[in-house]
């Protein structure tokens, strides 16, 4: 007869042992894993690897020890991840230290009537053990984090920035909630203060990453959303420059909407922060200038403009070229003006914009933001229309222009100032290059809002 069906007992391997031992979460296995897959693509020169995915499910069944015969390439790219073979990984580990067992609580009455706990095994006396002191102690400040967690984390977030502009948000957003997800499941646990303090900063500038994708992917309420829970994580971490930099976000967010005072109060709360520190470069000329531009204020978002410069020419050190547009750092002179142009162009400042734009010429050209270039070039595309002797055909010239610079993940921005430097060419619609224009902007706009799904997925 065939033996009955036992239910499968979870069998320590020498992978569960590693896992427990690095605390990784499934989030944080992933983050490693996508990392040995492209490594060991480029080591073989086998590009297929690039594709190896680990599901929840094969993770969970592994620390089951519920093992089966994993696919060549999952093998490949797990024994590349830990320099160990399949047959070790999930054979025994090479010692297991049994636990004791913890004493059971047990709830006690004294003589005079008050409940106490004690416990089997434990010295019942008045000060306690000595031992039990300490061992408490340590429990109290264990941590479910090992050091190296945050250390990757922080180089994901640099990662994830540094390839933004190349991958734009549709294809970065995946990763970057795992991302979230990890680090708030570290939260959940235990951790010693410094190292807390530290996990909400990274998580703080997490949600801020993802708030800049959703302004990015046109997805206004999902920016407040991840721009307010920044703030309040970046609270939790005493981190102002965190703050400051999502309440930035939060304006960006809601200049693009169309919320001009909200903007401004928004940028004007990070500013009151820490007036002086770097961070307030952008909240001044990006945040301030440009909404108080659009509101009419001349004379405010001139003082913006001017109250940008300073703070940077108080700077002993900012970054060179042009920044990118998602960094944590800084803004660099040159992204300064990049934006400025912007607020002048609002004002109908047409040769300040030019004027500037001269100045950025050469940084443009050899910049890697692809977005930039795309963004300046219109705004100096519009201001030929606007100043007093219009010049359609460079206007169109450099409007065209501008969108083929705007690569081939453009962003939600550079559609709606393409937009506008249509709307302003609207009395000329009848001519060729114009609907030439118009055609190509037709085709940036499904670019950057690609086809969805009716359950809301996109393909």
């Amino acid at each position: 007869m065939p033996e009955p069906n036992v239910a499968r007992v979870m069998r320590t391997t020498y992978f569960r042992t590693l896992i427990q031992q690095r605390k990784w979460t499934f989030e944080a296995l992933c983050i490693q894993w996508k990392r040995a897959r492209e490594d060991l693509a480029q080591k073989d020169n086998d590009p297929r690897l690039a594709s190896v995915t680990l599901s929840r499910r094969t993770f969970d069944r592994w620390m089951k020890g519920d093992l089966g015969t994993p696919r060549p390439d999952t093998a490949r790219v797990v024994e590349h991840l830990f320099g160990l073979t399949c047959a070790e990984l999930f054979g025994p580990p090479p010692t297991e230290v049994p636990q004791p067992p913890i004493p059971a609580l047990q709830l006690s009455r004294t003589t005079d009537g008050i409940n106490s706990i004690t416990a089997a095994g434990y010295r019942s006396e008045e000060w306690g053990s000595p031992t039990d002191v300490l061992t408490q102690a340590r429990e109290l400040v264990a941590s479910n984090t090992d050091p190296a967690l945050l250390v990757m984390a922080q180089e994901a977030i640099e990662d994830i920035v540094s390839r933004y502009e190349a991958r734009g948000p549709h294809q970065l957003v995946g990763e970057t909630r795992l991302l979230r997800r990890m680090l708030h499941t570290l939260l959940q646990g235990r951790q010693t203060a410094a190292q807390r303090q530290h996990l909400f900063g990274l998580a703080s500038r997490v949600s801020g990453l993802l708030g800049y994708m959703a302004v990015n992917a046109g997805r206004p309420e999902h920016a407040q959303a991840y721009c307010e829970e920044a703030e309040s994580l970046a609270d939790m971490a005493q981190d102002t420059m965190a703050k400051m930099w999502a309440l930035g976000t939060r304006a960006l967010g809601l200049y693009y909407t169309g919320d001009y005072a909200e903007s401004d109060a928004a940028a004007a709360a990070g500013i009151a922060l820490a007036p002086q520190n770097p961070q307030a470069i952008r909240l001044f000329v990006n945040g301030r200038a440009r909404a108080l531009a659009r509101l009419g204020d001349r004379d405010g978002a001139n003082r913006a403009i001017d109250s940008a410069l300073e703070v940077s020419d108080r700077q002993q050190v900012l970054p060179g070229g042009i920044t990118a547009c998602i960094s944590f750092e800084p803004y660099s002179p040159a992204r300064t003006l990049a934006n400025a142009v912007t607020a002048h162009l609002s004002l109908g400042e047409t040769e300040q914009v030019q004027r500037y734009a001269d100045q950025l010429e050469d940084l443009i050209t050899r910049s890697d933001s692809q977005w930039t270039k795309a963004l300046v070039s219109l705004d100096v595309a519009s201001s030929y229309l606007l100043q007093d002797d219009p010049d359609l055909e460079q206007a169109i010239a450099v409007g065209r222009s501008a969108l083929r610079a705007g690569g081939p993940v453009p962003i939600r921005s550079v559609q709606q100032r393409g937009a506008e430097l249509l709307q302003q060419a609207d009395r000329w619609r009848s001519e060729p290059q114009v609907r030439h224009y118009a055609e190509e902007l037709q085709a940036l706009a499904e670019a950057v809002s690609p086809p969805v799904h009716h359950d809301g997925r996109q393909p």
